[in-house]
């Protein structure tokens, strides 16, 4: 069975291999073009995290989402490269 915390690095891991097949040059425009749509609306990392907490906190994480063990929190990156 599917952990919480490994089906939030399954939706993670999706998201990177979408930015990668976006950027390709060898993958077809079309592709490319449908990957950058489902991108649009594909959560972020940090928003990940935060559904994961979220779920968490409602007690309702059994086939949810949860935190990745040892994973830095995205926000706390995103504020350190701003500033």
């Amino acid at each position: 069975m599917t952990t919480p915390d490994e089906r939030t690095r399954a939706l993670r891991l999706a998201s990177e291999l979408l930015q990668d097949l976006e950027k390709r040059q060898d993958v077809p425009a079309d592709l490319r073009l449908r990957t950058r749509g489902v991108l649009r609306h594909y959560p972020e990392e940090w928003q990940l995290r935060m559904m994961a907490e979220d779920w968490q906190r409602q007690g309702v994480s059994t086939f949810g989402l949860a935190p990745e063990p040892d994973r830095p929190d995205p926000l706390l990156k995103s504020k350190v490269r701003q500033g």
